[in-house]
């Protein structure tokens, strides 16, 4: 297998004894938090992530990776981008003193100590125009340095918090990956890293990567969104169901990346490249303006930079595979110069964002039709200004409102669903009107259709709360026999019955539904011609038709904090 950058794969995870030591002690200790993003960096230095740094990098090496993309203390290693910790002056004089100092996490526990401390200024112009090329304000990460503390200051890292709660199944440590890959008896691996959901050119390419390599490892990078960019649960799902129902069997394992984007274009190429060779990928394809940034690089800027390093100094092959495009004519997918006297579809991500967003299904050439399902089953797959990158969930989990059509579920979820987004939990809202105009929008009202429909619903609803989202669904759902089958299946089911009578859903009802139905113009009607088999032993009980509506929204919520879901 391929070695580690630096030859030896880092691991700063406090002993037993030594960690209970601090924790016990932690009043003698002065304090620094860091956001979520720092968090992540803290984290994956301590797992071997950016082997073979020991902790924040300090002035030597920092200097040194601006000027020559290595480090200073590791011989020269190649090293392109400088991980760094910045504070106030004011906070540098709190600590000037100090030899160790405790790191909070973004929830402001303890995470790790930082040890060996050295204090230094820098040039915010000098840090953007190297790393980034430019000191274009404009430029993503270059806006972020000028928003930077003016000091950093870097120190050795012990972690003292092993725990993280987003991802869970797939947030593997590269010593994790090492020992899959050897498992699965892969000598060979190709890492394919990506921040949007899969859409049919992805899949021609990591399958091409498969023809050359043992194992395929797609990596999605987790991390601070931009707007209108896809939500990291379904990124997750997307290829969840790819590699569940088109891949390759045990030939494909899904990861995730848990840190920002930074935008440095041919320097992050390196970045992500030596990366992947910790977590023991032997390949890894770098495309067209590989973390680029609004016109900032040339186009293969990125694959080029490679050329300027001896094979042996990154040590992993980088495919750099050309543009995919569809061959309507071929009915093939291939890359750009295959067929020049043909007809060529790109890929337009925009084009597929526009479609999902419509509701309106792509060609199967696009994208595969379980996926468009997926992303187009809730209200918003996309980052948008509520979208928190705080993740309050302990757990992912879900809220299942069953109940007669104007009992009042909807309303109901519809307000906790908005508790739980302005308190930072990452959530999701499914409901039976939004559901049939994309996911279910082929079925009808009979029995079979009822139950298919709850059938597709409840995978959406597995896929979501597996990967640590809370979905509140509301559903009529009336037969007992598939709510027992979702509660077998979905981990952290709440079964909440909204108990509202029949003769008062009649009185609520303004589209004169129950109307219709009593007189025999809406067939198989739930609660008239059809039954409604009412749940003998939901977790909550509401009785919207007795109380006031947010009597029944904090009996969810209150439920979900006495059982440590938030």
């Amino acid at each position: 297998m391929i070695n580690p950058h630096g030859g030896k794969l880092i691991n700063l995870l406090a002993p037993k004894s030594k960690k209970e030591k601090i924790l016990s002690n932690l009043a003698q200790y002065q304090t620094i938090y860091l956001d979520q993003e720092l968090t992540k960096d803290v984290r994956n230095i301590a797992h071997g992530v950016y082997s073979p740094l020991t902790g924040f990098l300090k002035k030597k090496d920092f200097q040194s990776v601006l000027d020559k993309i290595r480090l200073a203390s590791k011989k020269n290693l190649v090293w392109p981008i400088p991980i760094v910790l910045d504070i106030s002056q004011k906070k540098s004089q709190e600590l000037k003193n100090e030899s160790e100092v405790i790191l909070l996490d973004h929830n402001k526990q303890p995470l790790a100590l930082l040890s060996n401390l050295e204090f230094y200024s820098y040039d915010k112009k000098e840090m953007a125009q190297k790393v980034y090329g430019t000191d274009d304000q404009q430029h993503p990460g270059v806006e972020e340095i000028y928003t930077m503390e003016s000091v950093l200051v870097g120190g050795d890292i012990l972690l003292l918090n092993t725990e993280t709660n987003y991802f869970s199944d797939h947030n593997y440590t590269p010593q994790q990956t090492r020992e899959i890959f050897s498992h699965r008896g892969w000598d060979t691996v190709t890492a394919f890293q990506t921040r949007n959901v899969p859409h049919r050119g992805h899949e021609f390419l990591q399958m091409q990567a498969l023809c050359r390599t043992d194992g395929l490892f797609v990596q999605p990078v987790i991390g601070r969104k931009k707007l209108a960019d896809f939500k990291d649960e379904y990124i997750i799902g997307a290829y969840d169901i790819l590699i569940d129902k088109y891949y390759p069997k045990h030939r494909v394992l899904l990861g995730i990346l848990p840190l920002k984007m930074r935008y440095a274009g041919p320097r992050e190429a390196i970045f992500h490249a030596l990366i992947r060779k910790n977590y023991g990928c032997t390949h890894f394809i770098i495309g067209r303006d590989h973390a680029g940034a609004g016109g900032y690089y040339s186009p293969f800027a990125a694959q080029e930079i490679f050329d300027d390093f001896k094979p042996d100094e990154i040590d992993v092959q980088i495919l750099k595979f050309q543009e995919v495009v569809y061959y309507p004519e071929l009915k093939m997918h291939d890359f750009k110069p295959a067929a020049t006297d043909k007809k060529q579809i790109k890929f337009s991500g925009t084009k597929i964002r526009n479609m999902i967003q419509q509701k309106k299904a792509p060609p199967k050439y696009l994208m595969r039709p379980e996926v468009f399902q997926l992303l187009t089953n809730s209200s918003n797959t996309m980052v948008d200004k509520k979208y928190s990158a705080t993740n309050n969930n302990n757990k992912g989990f879900v809220l299942w409102f069953t109940g007669l059509s104007q009992s009042g579920k909807t309303t109901i979820a519809n307000e906790v669903f908005s508790i739980l987004e302005d308190e930072g939990l990452k959530v999701e809202r499914l409901d039976g009107d939004i559901v049939r105009e994309s996911l279910t929008k082929d079925l009808g009202f009979t029995k079979k259709d009822r139950d298919e429909n709850i059938t597709r619903v409840s995978f959406v609803a597995k896929l979501l709360s597996k990967n640590g989202v809370g979905v509140v669904a509301s559903f009529i759902s009336p037969y007992a026999e598939r709510r027992q089958h979702l509660r077998n299946t979905v981990e952290n089911f709440i079964e909440i019955y909204v108990s509202t009578p029949v003769e008062i859903c009649e009185e609520r009802d303004g589209k004169g539904l129950y109307k219709k139905a009593r007189a025999g113009e809406i067939k198989n009607f739930t609660g008239i011609s059809d039954p409604y088999e009412s749940p003998e032993n939901p977790e909550i009980l509401l009785s919207p038709h007795k109380d006031p509506l947010e009597v029944s929204v904090d009996k969810v919520v209150q439920y979900l904090k006495e059982n440590g879901f938030v």
